[in-house]
């Protein structure tokens, strides 16, 4: 795969569909994908016990092993970073 280096910033998305920033620690399998990443999430500062957080922002940078490489989106997959007319065309 063209440009998949380690240190790349690439888009993660988890289990509910949101699409967090990643940087590639680790290339497993160029051709296939198959990456380690460190993703980004946006918990709060002072997480309140009683409140409902999605599991995507638990912790604020958390580390994904052997993600492959998908076009399409899909759960716990990475994509490069969409253009912003691309994120236009999915809503």
């Amino acid at each position: 795969m063209e440009g998949l280096i380690e240190g790349r910033i690439v888009h993660f998305v988890t289990r509910d569909g949101i699409h967090r920033p990643a940087i590639v620690v680790n290339v497993s399998d160029k051709e296939k994908g198959l990456v380690n990443l460190q993703v980004f999430g946006n918990s709060p500062d002072f997480p309140n016990p009683n409140t409902y957080y999605p599991a995507w922002c638990e912790f604020q940078i958390s580390w994904k092993s052997l993600i492959p490489y998908s076009e399409e989106y899909l759960e716990y997959t990475w994509h490069w970073i969409e253009r912003e007319d691309d994120k236009q065309k999915q809503i």
